[in-house]
């Protein structure tokens, strides 16, 4: 049995996006996060170097590890209970080749394109294969590995359903937050006097960004199941399109930690009745290590399909002590003895 696992990866056209999230490497090294996250997926380690240097390690700056290696484990999980797992990595406006070195996924397909050539590229290629898998009988899980697109969702919601509503991007820095509010708030100006149609928005390349793009063009197919894994990314697209996709059936697969938030609460509320929310039963407190443990305390909240992928592999019964501890063996390659948590003493510690 497959599982198509369909990454749609991108870099928000913002100007200083390092100064608005934490994600990726910082100044100048943006562009390479959204590869090394899919390498880390595919090959449990980063191999694309980063200012010349190879950087493998999943670990994050705040202690914690990125979901990317979470992901890689749970596909080692699946595959042993039979899966195969083929990866599709979309690199929407990134001309970076991924290093996939050392892959241990069942195959791997790479597509490129120039920004705001995301729909032509999503007619092309992933429509069809998606129709192919349908056919099939194979499962598929449409993610994204984005850095800077929480602006851009947020900018849809908010005109969409008329409220203030924030979201848990990369960043907790209040800098960066004060600096990504302003982006937001020049966004609804610069938006004001549109319709409230996706149509104006999806053709700027000012009010969206390439993973809303792609997954628009895949709800204005004609195929009738879409399987998302993620959380405001993908919960934007589709309420505003919600009144041209009565004839399909979809879901989104996202984290608890994304449906903890009230604003979370109130997107969920708005989804159109044919599309379901999932969100995985498995807590990390039982981790080995601290960096997982992290998770349950609001360090990260999603990301790389992380919620879709932990959901999936409940689908299979696959029993949560077996999923743990592929997640706990995933990250032990990286981590330090010292790293596992010791009792509780640090349970109350941001």
């Amino acid at each position: 049995m497959w599982l198509n696992f369909i990454t749609l990866n991108s870099v928000a056209p913002i100007p200083n996006l390092h100064q608005i999230s934490d994600a990726g490497a910082g100044d100048g090294l943006m562009q390479l996060h959204p590869s090394r996250d899919t390498e880390l997926i595919a090959c449990g380690q980063a191999n694309t170097l980063l200012d010349g240097q190879f950087l493998p390690s999943p670990e994050l700056a705040n202690g914690s590890v990125t979901p990317a290696i979470l992901v890689h484990g749970i596909f080692r999980a699946l595959q042993a209970k039979g899966y195969k797992i083929r990866l599709h990595c979309y690199q929407l406006g990134l001309e970076h080749e991924p290093d996939f070195n050392g892959s241990m996924v069942d195959h791997l397909v790479v597509h490129h394109c120039a920004l705001g050539a995301e729909q032509q590229l999503m007619q092309q290629q992933l429509i069809p294969e998606l129709k192919r898998q349908a056919a099939a009988g194979e499962r598929h899980l449409i993610a994204e590995s984005g850095i800077g697109g929480t602006s851009f969702a947020s900018l849809w919601l908010r005109r969409w359903l008329g409220q203030v509503l924030s979201f848990a991007g990369s960043t907790k820095d209040p800098e960066k937050l004060r600096v990504k509010e302003q982006l937001i708030e020049s966004l609804l100006s610069q938006t004001a006097q549109l319709p409230l149609a996706v149509e104006p928005y999806v053709a700027s390349l000012q009010w969206s960004d390439p993973i809303q793009r792609a997954c628009c063009a895949l709800l204005d197919s004609e195929l009738v199941r879409l399987d998302f894994a993620g959380g405001v990314m993908m919960f934007a697209p589709v309420i505003a399109m919600q009144h041209q996709l009565r004839d399909k059936q979809l879901s989104i697969a996202t984290t608890r930690w994304v449906m903890a938030s009230g604003d979370s609460q109130i997107i969920a509320a708005a989804l159109p009745a044919n599309c379901r929310v999932l969100t995985p039963e498995l807590r990390f407190d039982g981790s080995k290590f601290k960096a997982l443990q992290m998770y349950e305390r609001g360090y990260v909240i999603e990301g790389c399909g992380l919620g879709a992928c932990l959901v999936f592999a409940e689908q299979q019964a696959i029993k949560p002590q077996q999923l743990l501890a592929s997640l706990d063996s995933a990250v032990t390659p990286w981590l330090k003895p010292q790293q596992q948590q010791q009792g509780s003493a640090h349970a109350s510690m941001h």
